[in-house]
Formats: structure tokens, C-alpha cells, sequence
């Protein structure tokens, strides 16, 4: 199970960079692990409680040896408001940098016109 579907939001966060960006489907902006959080929390303990994430990558693109671009697609299942098939379903681009021997993402930009 994903930290994402488990409602990990500390897993996720440990997953980002101390400065990262996260742009969600409904025009959230955050910027750097306390704001991400907060938007996280809210999200996974309220509309999207319960619900079921499944993503699938389209493609990687790499800039250098140290950054990556990754496009692909996101499904959250259970919804509160599920009525809204551009929150439901929608495409992603995130940008992960090289981190030691880890990757961690840099920018997360979900983009609700599917």
C-alpha cells in the first residue's frame, strides 16, 4: 500500500523536498513540508477519507542526471464529492531531483482539465 492510499501524510512528506511545491487538482498551492501537510491532512481526514488512489505513470523524461519530469495519471475512488470527474480522475506532472542515492519530489502539479 502507497503512504498516498494509506493516508500516510508523513510518508508522503518524507517523499518531498524540503522546499517542494504541490499544486493540487482544486488549485491548492502549498510550498514546503509544514504547508503540504496541513493541505494533506485536511484532504486525506476530510473529502478524501476513505477513498482509493491509484496512479500510473505515462512517462519519465530525464533533464540531467539529477532531475526527472514524470507524467502520468491519477484515480481517487470515494470521494465526497465524486460528482467532479476532473478531481476524480485528472493527469500529473512531478518533478523529482536526485537526493544521495534516493529521488525526491521537487514539484507536485495535478491538472484538473483531464
Amino acid at each position: 500500500m502507497t503512504t498516498l492510499a494509506a493516508g500516510d501524510v508523513e510518508g508522503i512528506v518524507a517523499c518531498l523536498t524540503k522546499d517542494a511545491v504541490l499544486i493540487s487538482p482544486r488549485g491548492d498551492v502549498a510550498c514546503g513540508h509544514k504547508e503540504i501537510r496541513k493541505l494533506l491532512g485536511e484532504f486525506l481526514g476530510g473529502p478524501a477519507k476513505g477513498s482509493t488512489h491509484t496512479g500510473r505513470i505515462i512517462r519519465v523524461n530525464f533533464v540531467t542526471d539529477d532531475v526527472a519530469v514524470v507524467d502520468g495519471e491519477a484515480l481517487i475512488e470515494g470521494l465526497e464529492f465524486a460528482d467532479l470527474p476532473s478531481l476524480t480522475h485528472h493527469r500529473f506532472t512531478d518533478v523529482l531531483v536526485r537526493s544521495g542515492s534516493a529521488w525526491l519530489i521537487a514539484q507536485i502539479r495535478a491538472y484538473a482539465n483531464y
